[in-house]
């Protein structure tokens, strides 16, 4: 799906789904597990990007459809896809300190620290 597609389609399911859960304040930014990830492409694992309506990889993106805040974690419905396959995910997000944790089911929580 190249990008322009992907964006039209995130925008068509906020309208359709209303705004998702506001992740504005902590979430938002680039994330990944140590500052080497952030530094550019050749990182073994690159940034997460994240706001209110994607969550990005260098190679994977997701679309929120849904999403709601307890108690401070940021529980997510999404669409997501790479390499090749197209899938919906629950995915949580939640702050421990100036850390965020990226738990995926089925998946162990990821520790990230966000990038400069």
């Amino acid at each position: 799906m190249n990008a322009a597609r992907a964006t039209a389609w995130a925008a068509c399911v906020v309208v359709a789904t209303g705004t998702p859960a506001s992740a504005a304040e902590p979430f938002d930014g680039r994330w990944a597990p140590d500052a080497q990830a952030c530094i550019g492409e050749r990182a073994v694992a690159s940034p997460l990007v994240v706001n209110s309506l994607t969550l990005q990889w260098r190679d994977a993106a997701c679309v929120v459809r849904t999403s709601y805040r307890v108690r401070g974690a940021w529980h997510i419905g999404a669409r997501c896809w790479g390499e090749g396959v197209v899938s919906n995910v629950p995915i949580t997000l939640r702050m421990r300190g100036e850390h965020l944790l990226l738990d995926w089911a089925g998946a162990p929580a990821e520790e990230l620290r966000r990038c400069p």
